[in-house]
């Protein structure tokens, strides 16, 4: 089987896709900041582009509180996070 990066980048364009979905996904649907997946994850350069990917799919929602620069994020119940969930099954992380 190949490895997650093999997998994110030929299932789903970048290999980046799948590991912040896996990281998301493992959060256990706590809410978190567009800063805060670590680099290993995805580059800070791409996270803003790549979370609001996953806002656009309805997997997950966007809040920006007023007076603070910071983005928030919360998992949806999109039906899509099964793949993820699929995935997680069967790629070694």
């Amino acid at each position: 089987m190949e490895g997650v990066d093999e997998v994110g980048r030929l299932l789903f364009g970048r290999p980046c896709r799948l590991r912040v979905a896996l990281w998301i996904h493992a959060r256990g649907g706590r809410r978190f900041y567009q800063s805060e997946p670590p680099p290993e994850v995805i580059p800070q350069s791409a996270a803003g582009t790549e979370l609001r990917r996953f806002v656009h799919l309805g997997m997950l929602t966007e809040h920006r509180e007023s007076g603070s620069r910071r983005v928030y994020y919360e998992i949806t119940t999109s039906p899509l996070w099964t793949i993820v969930i699929a995935a997680a099954r069967v790629v070694p992380t």
